[in-house]
């Protein structure tokens, strides 16, 4: 985490010209990440900041007040990004980060990925490599803008964490953003699909609506 706060300040200061950066608040009826739910279907109320550098080079944060499953897991997550991003031609692009996603009250449950992502056209790869024996995990998604909208289906697998298959597995997902005057709406369904245990299966819908400010 030393490193990743050594890099995020130095990416921050090294350059004084931002192409664009962003403030992004949401409200969301449920926290999802990876196909599993991380609020027990409750709503969330999250916020990232975003950096754009126009030599490549991007940063971020976030925090949202999920994962409050029981009064021992953690109440809020935080977390950071910083990396670099190369575009070879308007639809061809390739993107290195890396990320640290913190539980200020649950310190155990902290990890660490690198992502790589490969973008072209409607169409995006991203693979995240854990640290410190966290699982790897990918991803392949698509989207399409049409007028204000934008449908999207993803598809994600992960490896288990230190050889438990109870959790881990496969997700899939698709849905529509529609943006309206400064708001997005965002609607869609999620299917988990457990490696182990079959009772830790999951779907839903989940809503959100989330506001963009520039700066």
């Amino acid at each position: 985490m030393k490193i990743f706060i050594k890099l995020f300040i130095l990416l921050l200061f090294h350059s004084a010209t931002f192409s664009e950066n962003e403030i992004n608040l949401s409200i969301n009826s449920d926290s999802i990440w990876r196909g599993i739910t991380q609020n027990n279907g409750e709503p969330t109320i999250g916020a990232d900041i975003n950096f754009s550098l126009e030599n490549g080079f991007f940063s971020g944060a976030w925090i949202e007040n999920c994962c409050s499953e029981t009064s021992s897991y953690p109440t809020r997550e935080i977390g950071f990004f910083a990396g670099y991003e190369k575009s070879f031609t308007e639809n061809l692009a390739i993107s290195f980060n890396y990320i640290g996603t913190n539980y200020p009250n649950s310190k155990i449950d902290n990890y660490d990925e690198i992502e790589l992502n490969f973008s072209f056209y409607d169409f995006e790869i991203s693979y995240f490599k854990g640290l410190d024996d966290f699982p790897d995990y990918y991803e392949l998604s698509y989207s399409y803008d049409f007028l204000n909208n934008s449908v999207f289906f993803s598809y994600g697998d992960f490896d288990s964490y230190k050889n438990d298959n109870t959790s881990n597995g496969s997700n899939y997902s698709f849905g529509i953003d529609s943006l309206v005057k400064d708001f997005t709406f965002s609607f869609f369904y999620y299917h988990f699909n457990a490696n182990g245990l079959r009772d830790m299966d999951d779907d839903g819908v989940v809503f959100s609506i989330s506001k963009k400010t520039f700066f």
